[in-house]
């Protein structure tokens, strides 16, 4: 709770510090002739939601289109937010307190999801809608450890929806990826099951325990895997270890992109299995095996890369 306080006073001393760079910008032109009429301070208007706690975890963000949003509040309730399009800039829904000052004033009562629309069409701001959406979950729990979100500290980015975190069940900073919105529950699901499939095989991270949200599954834990480095081409023999492991259990990875390998010497783990299918096809299995060399000398950078 403590990190979650401290984050949210860094985004608003990151919010302040803007504004100063841009006062003192707009001096230095004035000191310096340049020819403009006035000086404009961008001091924020006093939020309806100045007194509530309020972090933003996760945006997807558009401009021309819905944007979404995953926020704490109080540091207690998950809300999921709809803000429809031409309402804010993205930069503005994107930057926390930004965000923040501009939502109209969050209704009462017992929800967890809502909506923001202009009322009438073309009026101020609001929530036009909320309510108790029962979200998707994952369905298969095969592991016996259940971790709550709200007992994590995240920690740094790695992907989108992928990031360290510390949790008092656990030693190490271990690794969450988990569905920041309902659509990408699926996938969770999938990789989920991938997990169960290789348990025991040593050949991707160490699963550790599903992560919840208010009693539904959005996704999982997993060991930090101490990575060296992303796969290149002087790694085939180890990537091609680890996947013919794989192919030994009738599965096929589907995305053998080199950022899906981390080189731990002398070995390779794979990652990122919500593609991953049981396959009887021999043929397909080969077929993947073939591709790796091609995979590893992609200079494309296919599959985002990440932090290691």
């Amino acid at each position: 709770m403590q990190t979650r306080r401290l984050s949210a006073l860094l985004d608003r001393i990151s919010w302040l510090t803007k504004i100063l760079c841009r006062c003192a910008l707009d001096l230095s032109l004035l000191l310096n002739g340049s020819s403009f009429t006035s000086i404009t301070l961008p001091v924020p208007m006093m939020s309806h939601n100045a007194r509530r706690e309020i972090e933003l975890l996760q945006a997807e963000a558009d401009e021309n289109d819905q944007s979404f949003f995953r926020l704490l509040v109080d540091g207690r309730a998950i809300k999921y937010i709809t803000i429809e399009s031409g309402i804010y800039s993205v930069e503005d829904m994107c930057f926390g307190p930004s965000l923040v000052s501009l939502l109209p004033e969050l209704p009462p009562g017992d929800w967890n999801d809502g909506l923001v629309a202009r009322e009438g069409g073309n009026g101020p701001p609001r929530f036009t809608r909320t309510s108790r959406t029962a979200f998707a979950s994952v369905r298969n729990t095969w592991h016996n450890t259940f971790v709550d979100y709200l007992d994590i500290v995240v920690g740094r980015k790695l992907r989108t929806g992928v990031y360290e975190v510390s949790c008092p069940l656990f030693d190490k900073v271990a690794v969450a990826k988990f569905a920041r919105f309902d659509w990408e529950v699926q996938y969770m699901e999938n990789e989920t099951t991938a997990y169960q499939w290789i348990d025991g095989y040593d050949i991707g991270p160490r699963f550790l325990g599903h992560l919840t949200e208010e009693g539904r599954v959005i996704g999982f834990l997993m060991e930090r895997v101490p990575a060296e480095r992303h796969a290149g081409p002087q790694d085939l023999e180890a990537c091609r270890e680890t996947l013919s492991r794989l192919h030994d259990l009738g599965i096929r990875h589907g995305d053998i992109n080199r950022f899906n390998f981390l080189i731990c010497q002398p070995k390779a783990v794979l990652i990122d299995f919500d593609t991953a299918q049981k396959c009887a096809h021999q043929a397909l299995l080969l077929k993947e095996l073939e591709d790796l060399p091609l995979r590893l000398n992609d200079p494309s950078n296919r599959g985002g890369g990440g932090i290691l």
